[in-house]
């Protein structure tokens, strides 16, 4: 029979051994348990090669072939443009020479026009992107000739200076691209929409419809000219073409009735201040942004007869001298002001003359999407465009812009995810999300290989997959999921949960430890 004793120990071997276990489940299953379903789920990023992006590093390797009658000649103009752009961070020239073929010489030096020069050397040579063909033509009447393809013509060893301009100033543009790749918005930069695909809009706008019929067919127009425009760049862009037709949109010009000597003998001059304001007009009533891509957007604004005709007046108060009265706004579109002559407002109809509206409408575009203006070159001819198809050094020029910018605002975009992502330690990385940052980093890396190698087109389609790429994990909804949780909330919820049960949990494990170093209190027994 148990004595008293060794019942009581039996009863507090029981109790510590309950304790210990109660303890044990708590420490080894509880307390990892917890850990793992609380923790923020991160998948590793490449955040060394993040942090090592530099931006103004990059620059874009172009191919010139100087092609002239003579070595000598040659030799002067290659040193010339390689002195030129030698200094230039942004894009590196790979001159090659070549001396003309007798054939070809006498061919260049027979015809009389320039375009069937062109389709000579066309013939000969290869024409890719970002190569550019620099070839000497004696009968040329200025230094320089700059027409619609990859092919520059000068006259002779003494055009040097002028083919230099001609290069920094109409094809290369090396302050243009440093805008590209530069995180801060330069002029052509603030103009230009950013990289991305495009939905253009033409509205047609009759304010007041029952006093004036508009004939103007806008989808045909939309095809002709813009589509015939926008085909010859689907190498970097995607273009969704839409027309509508806008009435009852009236708007309050406030014009004001100048007297000149024209035929009429008045004008009317609207302030450059009211044409803003006309765009927030539009903007309520164009339903321009039910598609998710950047809107162009392109308004035929047709003004009543009670002030017309009218002109535009600038900043300076100065009338704008021109056939179409016309503005644009940046990154927004461009505004022509359909006038009706006295003729159209007697008969009630307006008949838009459509080659100089799309004309205008055309030129509003190529600054839109990031051609710039050419400023003029003495003793340089920048032959006239024939057909709303762009240049091919232009498009070429295009390429070099968006490649720069792209691969720029990627690294830019990674590195803000990446320092919010060290800063902030709950948001959640998921597996998708890692993806497409990897995909990121992988492909400007391969873009600026490609920039290195002078392959331009690949060089953009990798650049744009970076673009992409990083523009998808900066924007991923599941980055905000824990942000409306912060710590201070979690332990507002933890403690009043888990405080009270770590009170005998503590207590608990002060006995067990006082037990097994056998000084544990004894109770009294009467």
């Amino acid at each position: 029979m148990c004595s008293p004793k060794d019942k009581s120990d039996n009863e507090e071997w029981s109790r510590m051994w309950a304790s210990a276990s109660f303890v044990g489940v708590l420490i080894v299953i509880g307390v990892p348990l917890w850990w793992k379903t609380t923790e923020v789920f991160r998948v590793s990023l490449p955040y060394e090669k993040i942090n090592a992006f530099d931006s103004e590093a990059h620059y874009i390797t172009t191919d010139l072939v100087v092609l002239a009658n003579d070595d000598r000649t040659a030799v002067n103009v290659a040193e010339e443009i390689q002195k030129a752009f030698a200094q230039s961070d942004v894009i590196k020239l790979r001159v090659t020479k070549q001396i003309i073929s007798e054939t070809l010489r006498q061919t260049l030096d027979t015809v009389i026009d320039e375009q069937e020069a062109l389709e000579e050397i066309a013939a000969t040579f290869d024409q890719k992107h970002n190569t550019l063909y620099v070839v000497q033509r004696a009968p040329l009447l200025q230094d320089v000739w700059v027409g619609t393809e990859r092919v520059v013509f000068f006259r002779d060893g003494k055009a040097s200076s002028t083919l230099v301009s001609a290069l920094d100033k109409w094809i290369y543009e090396p302050s243009v691209l440093q805008g590209a790749r530069s995180e801060s918005a330069d002029a052509a930069r603030q103009v230009r929409f950013p990289s991305s695909d495009y939905h253009v809009v033409l509205s047609v706008v009759n304010p007041k419809p029952h006093l004036m019929k508009v004939e103007f067919d806008a989808a045909e127009a939309v095809e002709d000219y813009i589509g015939s425009f926008v085909d010859e760049l689907s190498e970097l862009h995607n273009f969704t073409l839409k027309s509508q037709w806008l009435y009852l949109l009236d708007f309050d010009f406030q014009p004001r009735k100048v007297i000149d000597n024209t035929k009429v003998g008045y004008h009317y001059a609207i302030r450059h201040e009211r044409l803003h304001l006309l765009l927030t007009k539009l903007e309520e009533r164009a339903a321009t942004h039910v598609s998710e891509l950047p809107t162009v957007n392109l308004a035929l604004y047709v003004t009543q007869c009670d002030m017309s005709p009218a002109y535009i007046y600038d900043t300076n108060n100065q009338k704008v001298e021109s056939r179409v009265q016309a503005f644009m706004s940046p990154k927004w579109g461009g505004v022509v002001l359909g006038t009706p002559t006295v003729d159209e407002c007697t008969e009630g109809i307006h008949r838009p003359k459509v080659t100089q509206i799309m004309g205008t409408f055309l030129a509003h575009l190529r600054k839109l999407i990031g051609i710039t203006d050419k400023e003029s070159i003495q003793n340089g001819n920048l032959e006239a465009l024939r057909s709303v198809a762009p240049r091919r050094w232009e498009v070429d020029s295009l390429l070099r812009i968006r490649t720069l910018e792209q691969v720029t605002s990627a690294e830019t975009s990674l590195k803000s995810l990446a320092k919010l992502l060290g800063e902030i330690s709950n948001i959640v990385i998921n597996e998708e999300v890692g993806a497409s940052i990897n995909i990121a980093v992988q492909n400007i890396q391969n873009a600026k290989n490609l920039m290195l190698c002078g392959r331009l087109l690949e060089a953009y389609r990798a650049s744009q997959t970076a673009f992409i790429a990083a523009e998808t994990a900066f924007m991923d909804p599941s980055l905000l999921a824990l942000l409306y949780f912060p710590d201070d909330q979690k332990y507002a919820i933890y403690i009043p949960l888990f405080l009270p049960i770590m009170f005998p949990v503590i207590l608990s494990l002060k006995n067990l430890i006082l037990w097994f170093r056998g000084k544990l209190p004894k109770e009294k027994v009467d």
